[in-house]
């Protein structure tokens, strides 16, 4: 094996195991030998020959088998490396580094509801949305298939899911875009994002508001996205920026100038694909030099501010009358830059906009008789068994829609309702939660002026 072979298969290998692909299966190498009569790339016979060695290499990791997990591939292949104790140091060293700057909490766990403990490796189904790749571990997961992933968590939003699942096709295969979604709180836009983040671990969602202009003390700023990760990952992220809408606000200070603006230059480096190095300006991390041409941008943000202002703007030259700041309104390149506060710049590097619309009681109904329903989501997450009466999920349903706060309204009320017997009650394998008819109305009544968060 020559040592250009063999830092492709491993670093192709790690990649793959890092982007959360060690279930895809990938076919044995002997299956795709180039051979005198098939040799599309035109290969001398030399060539050939080194080709169908390296295939015999290779194909050991397979172990006779004519498909392998990517996973097992990688395991079979250190087994059969010839380490020393001094190599073994070295990679647990690299690996205990890594360590400390990964949350390994964000990856799912499986529980079993019957017995309570973790279940057998092998009791588990694969799942369906597992990408399939080729023998150098390249994906080939299908815009359609991240759609069906999405779609199994995430109601409604047909078009949203589509954009989505189309910039993270692209963005796999090194095309980088860039995308605004727009939609009311509550509509789904973050938890489209977070459900391709448990699958896609180069996918990072971060606070808009929370980001300050480069020199500001003690503030997150656009150069802690790339210094909290590892140079490879860091490389190919998808930035999504949620609540962008209040990031692009106007912030004028003393002496005149828009924090807002200068947030948006360093942005639109990233959207360059310029090659950027950052410094920690308190000395704990060692700079970062990286190249931006892999990094794509989703902002994400309700657009409250825009519509309003678009809105009184229409009215006082007579266009508009009564209450028209609906949330389901569309918007072009030109209102974002005129009522929206994003440059020009920045707009002339958008993909894609994309409109969520607000979601109803009736889908906030329907959501709790799916699969993706936070009734069930909350029952697995406690290792019990939940019961909702109809009257009760009508009264949710109601309340997420008129709250602006969706599914976030509905988690904490149930989770509310829930703790309140097992309080009482721990040990218990399922619970009823109920609303009397005393307490929906109390509740409709404590709740008249709508609340905002960011959907």
């Amino acid at each position: 094996m020559t040592y250009k072979d063999a830092q492709s298969f491993w670093e192709n290998y790690l990649t793959l195991i890092r982007g959360s692909g060690h279930r895809g299966k990938i076919h044995n190498p002997l299956q795709n030998i180039p051979t005198e009569e098939n040799n599309p790339d035109h290969l001398s016979a030399e060539q050939l020959f080194q080709k169908e060695r390296a295939a015999l290499e290779f194909s050991s990791f397979w172990e006779d088998k004519p498909t392998e997990t990517a996973g097992n591939i990688l395991i079979n292949a250190l087994s059969m490396t010839n380490l020393s104790d001094a190599d073994c140091k070295a990679l647990s060293k690299i690996l205990a580094d890594a360590s400390l700057h990964t949350d390994y909490s964000r990856y799912e766990k499986t529980i079993s509801r019957n017995t309570g403990g973790w279940e057998n490796a092998a009791d588990i189904p694969d799942n369906p949305f597992e990408p399939i790749f080729d023998n150098i571990g390249n994906m080939v997961w299908t815009p359609r298939q991240i759609y069906d992933y999405l779609d199994a968590s995430v109601y409604g939003q047909e078009e949203a899911k589509r954009a989505a699942s189309m910039l993270v096709y692209h963005h796999y295969h090194k095309h980088r875009r860039n995308l605004i979604m727009s939609g009311p709180s509550g509509c789904g836009k973050t938890e489209i994002w977070r459900t391709l983040a448990k699958k896609f671990h180069y996918i990072k969602i971060v606070n808009g508001p929370q980001i300050a202009c480069d020199g500001w003390k003690g503030s997150y700023h656009i150069k802690d996205i790339f210094m909290e990760e590892s140079h490879g990952r860091a490389s190919h992220l998808i930035i999504v920026i949620d609540e962008a809408d209040k990031l692009f606000e106007p912030a004028i200070s003393s002496n005149g100038i828009d924090f807002a603006r200068k947030i948006q230059n360093e942005l639109l480096k990233i959207m360059d694909g310029d090659t950027l190095t950052f410094t920690d300006d308190n000395g704990k991390k060692p700079s970062c030099t990286v190249s931006c041409q892999n990094v794509s941008v989703v902002f994400c943000g309700s657009f409250e501010h825009m519509n309003n202002r678009q809105s009184e703007a229409s009215r006082h030259i007579g266009f508009l009358s009564g209450d028209v700041t609906s949330p389901t309104i569309s918007h072009s390149e030109e209102d974002f830059m005129e009522y929206g506060n994003i440059r020009q710049e920045i707009m002339g590097r958008i993909n894609q906009i994309v409109t969520l619309q607000p979601l109803t009681a009736a889908d906030f109904l329907s959501i709790m008789n799916s699969p993706a329903s936070p009734i069930e989501k909350i029952g697995i997450a406690h290792n019990v068994v939940l019961q909702v009466d109809e009257a009760t999920r009508q009264h949710l349903a109601k309340e997420a829609a008129r709250s602006g706060l969706g599914c976030r309204y509905i988690r904490s009320r149930l989770q509310a309702m829930l703790d309140e017997q097992m309080f009482q009650e721990p040990d218990r394998t399922g619970y009823t939660l109920s609303l009397s008819q005393e307490e929906r109305k109390e509740e409709h009544a404590n709740q008249t002026e709508p609340q905002t968060e960011a959907g």
